[in-house]
């Protein structure tokens, strides 16, 4: 499993409601397109975009964008982050 848990801090929240962006902590070794897949397959949304950064602490981290406006917010409601 590529996903291992959501990334929540004040900038990720902001990003989540003003720009729908989720942001996670994936497996360091996952490519954007295994994060693609599998967020595409668990939630059902479809992904515009993909990014992924090294944090300073060694995880990685995937910024997804998706095409249809309110989907990151219904993730974050089923993740029960609100």
């Amino acid at each position: 499993m590529a996903i291992k848990y959501p990334f929540i801090t004040e900038k990720a929240t902001i990003q989540l409601e003003e720009e729908s962006k989720l942001q996670l902590v994936v497996d360091i070794n996952a490519t954007k397109n295994q994060i693609r897949k599998e967020i595409e397959e668990i939630y059902g949304f479809e992904v515009a975009r993909v990014r992924t950064m090294i944090t300073p602490k060694g995880k990685k981290k995937a910024i997804v964008a998706f095409t249809e406006g309110d989907a990151a917010n219904e993730i974050a409601t089923r993740l029960g982050l609100f």
